[in-house]
């Protein structure tokens, strides 16, 4: 029994092993840029059929952006919007509220109110202020990623605000600007607009590569578009603009 259970040991490790080594690291390209008409953009994500983009901004509002740069209007309120993200089961629309520290969510089809999901206490507690959350993205099931740039934290919270896991990127990373999760690959993707990079991760934090975008000005948010073989960065500039940089899956 002993000497199965230590076959079954080393099967296991080397399956392992061989998942980590089948990780392809995509390699990044060449880039184009569209401006839009989203006051400050700070999140986005793709919509429920992925025809289009949903973006937030910082002075509250919610838009439509197509990949062409058109833009129409969905919903808006007073807050501090600088993450964004859509839960596909309901099509409920999840939003990292800076100022409250807090994530709000807005309910399918009408998306016409608003309502407390949860508080990040700590970043209450913590006093981050302005520099605290920056990003929300769905994971799985019921749960969401949330990112802030003070210490560069990463939660994974339940949308009942029941707190799962708190990891810092700060080994590498200066702050959570904006986040996407691919559910296929288990792979998670940060932007960090302070040192202008963009960091490929596992969800426990687990750095996979590193990638430089010093032509992006303040990349506060990501969408990872495997089916048009890029990724999508939003620019919170005077005039925002959306990035579309090739990469090869």
């Amino acid at each position: 029994m002993k000497n199965l259970s230590t076959l079954f040991f080393i099967i296991f490790s080397l399956a392992f092993v061989a998942c980590e080594k089948d990780v392809v690291i995509p390699e990044m390209g060449e880039y184009s840029v569209v401006q839009v008409n989203v006051g400050e953009l700070s999140g986005l994500c793709f919509n429920k059929d992925k025809s289009a983009f949903l973006t937030c901004g910082d002075k509250g509002v919610i838009k439509t952006v197509t990949f062409e740069g058109e833009v129409s209007d969905l919903a808006s309120y007073s807050a501090d919007m600088e993450g964004i993200t859509l839960d596909p089961s309901t099509g409920d629309i999840y939003l990292a509220i800076e100022g409250a520290q807090a994530v709000h969510v807005l309910s399918a089809p009408s998306y016409s109110e608003h309502k407390t999901a949860f508080v990040v206490q700590e970043a209450v507690d913590g006093y981050y202020k302005n520099s605290g959350l920056e990003a929300v993205e769905y994971y799985k099931k019921d749960l969401l990623f949330v990112g802030s740039q003070k210490y560069a934290n990463l939660w994974q919270y339940k949308k009942d605000g029941t707190k799962k896991s708190l990891v810092s990127l700060s080994k590498f990373a200066t702050e959570v600007a904006g986040l996407s999760y691919e559910k296929e690959y288990d792979l998670l993707w940060v932007t960090d607009s302070k040192i202008q990079k963009i960091f490929l991760c596992r969800p426990d934090g687990t750095l996979l590569a590193t990638y430089d975008i010093p032509f992006i000005e303040n990349a506060e948010s990501i969408c990872v578009d495997r089916e048009r073989g890029c990724v999508w960065v939003g620019s919170d500039e005077t005039q925002s603009k959306l990035y579309r940089i090739t990469f090869s899956f």
